[in-house]
């Protein structure tokens, strides 16, 4: 089977690195692929080069909108995708040489709906390959499921990358495509990815590092506004997470509490010590606490609610 690869790459400012991750698409073995490049409103070189790349291959479909986000410019891909699998790439990585046509491979079986394959990271010029476990090999759908929804390592059972994925687009399709929540900018491609495994019936994990994740130095600000920033994205995704699981899939609804559970202590404990208690999803994030029952987790987790439990009666007190 020639199977068509739609590869969806969102960008903003990346003119350091998107030459390179379009050169490790162009020198791929196998040429029936379509790579979506959406510019998320970059304001640097960032079009000149996707434009040059564009008007030598046609295959390269270079797409721009205004300031967005992430999730937005995944799904102003996926859109615009006509293949038969799907997968992403980050602006700033790279695949492996013949990582399509093994991908591809993989496929020609008609029953598989999705691959999960490994990766290298990169940092300082260090590779770190990562290696799935005998457990991570022989897992079925819903130990993954169970795992992505939480897990102490987020590297465990793939994560929630979309990344290290490729997707049979006419079975996540069924009964509508799933697109990413914009709501969100922390986890939604966790969120993503939950969704299109409920999707998914057959699935197949190997062992082959095909895509190099590179951590870059993106000078991301630790100031006191972006980490109560951050703390709000996560915990308004790991509520979005339980709700969808409650709803659509109800078995791992214990999994799924025990992420909600730990979620709201970690934001409540981060908010505390920014002394940004005085708004409206922390004042509700408080009263849910108060009513809900001790699960334990682990001994840190435990530590953590002991001590919200402690700081929170005393300030209440105070008042």
């Amino acid at each position: 089977m020639n199977n068509k690869i739609s590869i969806v790459m969102p960008t903003y400012n990346n003119e350091k690195t998107i030459g390179n991750s379009i050169r490790s698409i162009l020198q791929q073995n196998y040429s029936n692929w379509e790579l979506i490049i959406v510019d998320d409103g970059s304001v640097d070189k960032t079009k000149k080069i996707c434009d040059k790349f564009a008007s030598y291959d046609t295959r390269i479909k270079y797409y721009k909108q205004k300031n967005s986000g992430v999730s937005s410019a995944r799904n102003y891909g996926l859109h615009k995708i006509n293949g038969d699998l799907l997968m992403f790439i980050d602006a700033d990585d790279t695949l492996v040489c013949g990582a399509i046509k093994k991908l591809v491979s993989y496929f020609n079986d008609n029953k598989l709906d999705l691959c999960i394959f490994s990766w290298n990271e990169i940092s300082d010029n260090k590779v770190i390959p990562h290696n799935y476990s005998i457990a991570e090999m022989n897992a079925n759908k819903e130990k993954f499921f169970r795992k992505i929804a939480y897990s102490s390592n987020w590297n465990d059972y793939s994560g929630g990358y979309p990344w290290n994925k490729i997707w049979r687009v006419n079975k996540i399709d069924k009964n509508g495509r799933i697109y990413f929540d914009e709501r969100v900018s922390m986890l939604e491609d966790r969120l993503y990815v939950l969704a299109c495994l409920d999707k998914v019936d057959k699935i197949k994990v190997i062992n082959e590092r095909l895509y190099n994740y590179y951590i870059l130095d993106k000078s991301i600000s630790h100031s006191k506004s972006n980490t109560i920033l951050q703390a709000n994205e996560i915990y308004k995704a790991v509520k979005l997470e339980y709700t969808y699981i409650k709803k659509k899939h109800s078995s791992a609804s214990c999994i799924a509490r025990k992420a909600l559970f730990q979620g709201r202590v970690n934001y409540l404990l981060t908010i505390v010590k920014n002394k940004n208690m005085d708004t409206p999803q922390a004042v509700q994030a408080v009263k849910e606490f108060q009513n809900e029952k001790f699960q334990f987790i682990n001994f840190k987790v435990s530590i953590k609610y002991l001590l919200l439990k402690i700081v929170l009666t005393y300030l209440n007190n105070k008042l």
